[in-house]
């Protein structure tokens, strides 16, 4: 196990394009730490900074105390695994297994006592005497684990390593690498773009884009306090809903409701002198006003016309569409990512109790749990307004 630093690490390719911004964080000794983030977005380039894959251009990765900017990646004993299996198709799961300790010159004894240990973690045993080519996906993918916990080594870093598996098969691995983790208690950097392995997987997250990380935080703090529109509208599925907003005589004017500022909002926004808003709805917190236990004192009603409905079984998402001319949406479309605005129309969407009787086409009366709106800086996508400092009109 180890202790990972990043002391203001940065990376600029021979290109002049900086894949890593300045970057320090700390990843505890045991920790299971998740990058996250869109394609491009330097979460890969910080992962092969660490194992040695790539130079750092300036700052220091420190290892238990230990600088390990200029360590040959081979000596850092990290293990990776990759998206692609990274295995020897002519040999069997046994010498896939074993091939590394072969590498590292280890007693014959030794080997076969890791090799069968790691083969009973991942339920390989009984295919040691297999080829790669007849297993399936995520068999293989095990195997490709199984050749990093061979190793013992001081962490494990993961690159996207279930993204060539179909949906359930990733659902199955998600579980088997947690479980897996929790087991080794090894140091584990995972890097993925789904933020749904991010959210199941992490202990803590770090969210990135254009080579910067954003927030790090545990999932349940990512998802509650996201620190801007970006990580609001990253994290969560469905996306947080964006509604432009305006901040008027201690009131929040929305397209569908206004709103009472409580006396820490109001003083808030009065000192930073903010009157153009954008409000972030996590699509729970529109609910079905026929559906629900909670008291609707608590919050506002509003009509919307229903354009689709999805029922999934434990859900159904109602998309609504608002209609605003503000000019917020210009300055912000970036930051607020799959925000659809075509027109002044934004697109929502409401996850309902699967027993409510909405139908497409419809305009039907929903109801917002106003104490659960952020309110961001139409400016700068900083959350000004945490959850709870705003009460019905």
């Amino acid at each position: 196990m180890a202790e990972i630093v990043l002391d203001k690490v940065s990376k600029r390719f021979a290109d002049g394009t900086l894949a890593l911004q300045e970057t320090s964080l700390t990843i505890d000794d045991g920790e299971f730490f998740v990058l996250v983030g869109p394609s491009g977005c330097g979460k890969s380039t910080l992962l092969n900074l660490i194992v040695g894959l790539e130079e750092i251009s300036a700052g220091q990765i420190r290892v238990d105390g230990q600088v390990i900017d200029h360590i040959d990646p081979k000596d850092r004993n990290m293990a990776m695994v990759f998206q692609s299996y990274a295995i020897y198709p002519h040999m069997t799961v046994r010498d896939n297994l074993a091939f590394p300790l072969k590498m590292a010159k280890l007693p014959k004894q030794e080997i076969a006592q890791r090799v069968h240990r790691a083969a009973q973690m991942l339920g390989l045993v009984e295919y040691l005497a297999r080829k790669p080519a007849s297993l399936s996906g995520g068999q293989r993918q095990r195997v490709a684990m199984g050749r990093a916990i061979v190793r013992d080594p001081k962490a494990f870093l993961m690159d996207e390593p279930l993204s060539n598996l179909d949906a359930k098969l990733r659902g199955q691995m998600r579980s088997e690498i947690a479980r897996l983790q929790k087991r080794l208690g090894t140091t584990t950097v995972y890097v993925t773009h789904d933020q749904t392995e991010a959210m199941t997987l992490g202990d803590r997250v770090a969210v990135l884009r254009d080579g910067k990380i954003h927030q790090i935080g545990t999932p349940r703090e990512l998802y509650s306090e996201p620190r801007n529109l970006f990580v609001a509208g990253f994290i969560g599925s469905p996306s947080m809903n964006f509604l432009p907003a305006r901040y008027v005589g201690g009131r929040i004017i929305l397209p569908i409701a206004e709103i009472r500022c409580q006396a820490e909002a109001h003083a808030r926004l009065t000192a930073n002198g903010i009157r153009q808003l954008i409000a972030g709805i996590r699509p729970e917190h529109i609910q079905d006003p026929g559906n629900t236990a909670t008291d609707l004192n608590a919050g506002v009603s509003f009509h919307a016309a229903v354009d689709a409905v999805e029922w999934i079984g434990s859900d159904l998402y109602a998309y609504f569409t608002v209609r605003s001319d503000s000019e917020v949406w210009q300055a912000m479309p970036y930051d607020m990512g799959s925000v659809a605005m075509e027109g002044g129309t934004m697109r929502c969407v409401a996850r309902l109790d699967p027993a409510s009787d909405v139908a497409e086409g419809s305009l039907y009366t929903l109801w917002l749990n106003i104490r659960n709106i952020h309110l961001f800086d139409a400016r700068t996508g900083e959350n000004l307004i945490a959850p709870r400092m705003l009460a019905p009109q």
